[in-house]
């Protein structure tokens, strides 16, 4: 097994230095430095338009959820108080504040909501939505509900428009 394996090895790193190195090295070599700079700036003055991370994919799919009835008041992660009527939405990882766009596949509809909490903390949910945003989604039946999401705006990208 461990001769397979080393076979295997060397026959993959001979294909890489045989076929995929000499592309690389091609291409690495037909972008000269004036080039490679400009079109990093073109990247960073597109994300400024966009008012998007780089790298952020526009309609990113996540799973979504929505609070149950039993959290209406209590604290949030931010500190404010969640209210089921506000379009807010908890997520793990994007600042608070960030402004995000959800729209339901299904039906095209489409919600802005603020995040403002942590969460979900199901393994397999990436977002949870506050009672008025699923309403106006129209996830209220299925609960759960694969969703499209886009940054509108976050602290993130607030920083870079204060910068130019």
């Amino acid at each position: 097994m461990k001769k397979l394996k080393k076979k295997l090895t060397a026959c993959f790193s001979a294909f890489l230095l045989l076929f995929i190195a000499p592309v690389i090295a091609q291409t690495v070599a037909s972008v000269n430095e004036e080039e490679f700079f400009t079109d990093r700036s073109l990247t960073v003055i597109d994300s400024l338009q966009t008012q998007e991370p780089p790298g952020a994919p526009p309609g990113e799919k996540m799973i979504a959820t929505y609070y149950s009835k039993r959290f209406h008041g209590r604290k949030t992660a931010s500190g404010e108080r969640y209210n089921r009527d506000a379009f807010t939405c908890a997520h793990k990882s994007l600042p608070f504040q960030t402004l995000l766009k959800i729209t339901n596949p299904q039906n095209g509809k489409s919600v802005t909501v603020r995040v403002n909490d942590r969460g979900p903390f199901n393994r397999n949910r990436d977002i949870d939505l506050s009672y008025a945003a699923a309403k106006e989604i129209d996830m209220l039946a299925a609960g759960v509900l694969p969703v499209e999401v886009e940054i509108m705006m976050s602290s993130y990208t607030d920083s870079l428009l204060a910068q130019h």
